[in-house]
């Protein structure tokens, strides 16, 4: 053909679509793989928040030595 016709006008289209595609695939499988939350926080364990703030309570000496084991052991 000498490149007259209708779909002459797309063609450059072609490779954007496959380009496009390679990296919609690409990301789709990668961002999962890498341990990507997709938005979401990530759960925290249980009592973590607890236990820091015990730490930190223990640490400015705001409970003594023999308190803190006591405390920690009710956490889950």
């Amino acid at each position: 053909m000498t490149g007259n016709g209708w779909m002459t006008g797309w063609m450059w289209a072609w490779p954007v679509f496959v380009v496009a595609g390679l990296l919609l695939v690409g990301f789709v499988v990668v961002r999962p793989a890498q341990g990507g939350t997709h938005g979401r926080a990530a759960p925290r364990p249980v009592g973590s928040a607890a236990r820091r703030i015990l730490d930190e309570r223990q640490a400015r000496r705001e409970i003594d030595e023999d308190e803190y084991p006591l405390r920690r052991s009710v956490l889950p």
